[in-house]
């Protein structure tokens, strides 16, 4: 799947670089939240699910004391070593989240 451009995106890009914990399949590790916006998020990671896996991943946005677990399906992957990660779109994603993320881009 193609990357949007800037102009057609839910929301603009944010860039956070939070911790999460991730879980697909029978896999479980850390990897980082590098952007975020209303629809999906680039996560940093060692090891990249593949395209239309579920993920679920635990996190915390920066200034926010709440913890969020969501899950999102993987549309874009890059596996070169040294520059992994995957881009993911949220399916249903809790409206406390939703905030959290305009909030922050209040401060951007």
């Amino acid at each position: 799947m193609a990357r949007k451009p800037a102009e057609q995106r839910l929301s603009r890009r944010i860039p956070v670089s939070a911790p999460a914990v991730m879980k697909w399949a029978e896999e479980q590790m850390t990897g980082y939240v590098e952007q975020v916006n209303l629809a999906g998020m680039y996560v940093a990671a060692p090891r990249v699910p593949g395209l239309g896996e579920y993920v679920d991943l635990i996190f915390s946005l920066p200034g926010n004391p709440r913890t969020f677990r969501v899950r999102a399906s993987v549309v874009h992957a890059d596996t070169e070593e040294g520059q992994a990660g995957f881009g993911a779109r949220f399916e249903r994603p809790p409206h406390g989240f939703l905030e959290a993320i305009r909030d922050l881009d209040k401060g951007h």
